[in-house]
């Protein structure tokens, strides 16, 4: 996914209110179908936007949010995943992050 404002362009909004509501609303338009399908998508996005940036942090934070154990390969695959859509990338000494800084602030809010 490339930057959600840069695809469908916000024109005539001065109030800056107005653009940070109809910026979220493009995202969540964008992800819901993502978001619907298994709930590790929504929660590896909320632990890479609140700064857990490796692998095993974000594996972390979300078993402490389930409260349960989770699988090494179901991070994996979903980090995979965002990765080919080009929602997160991988950078040095094996990170991730967020591309999009509207969608970053969008989960970093949840």
């Amino acid at each position: 996914m490339v930057n959600v404002l840069r695809q469908r362009r916000i024109r005539g909004i001065t109030n800056i209110n107005e653009i940070y509501r109809r910026a979220m609303q493009l995202v969540n338009d964008e992800l819901r179908s993502l978001l619907g399908r298994s709930t590790y998508y929504g929660l590896v996005l909320e632990a890479i936007a609140r700064g857990k940036k490796r692998f095993n942090e974000i594996r972390e934070y979300i078993t402490l949010r389930l409260n349960k154990y989770v699988a090494p390969g179901e991070i994996e695959r979903v980090l995979n995943n965002l990765m080919k859509m080009n929602i997160i990338s991988r950078v040095s000494h094996g990170e991730y992050e967020i591309v999009d800084p509207i969608v970053r602030m969008k989960f970093s809010q949840v």
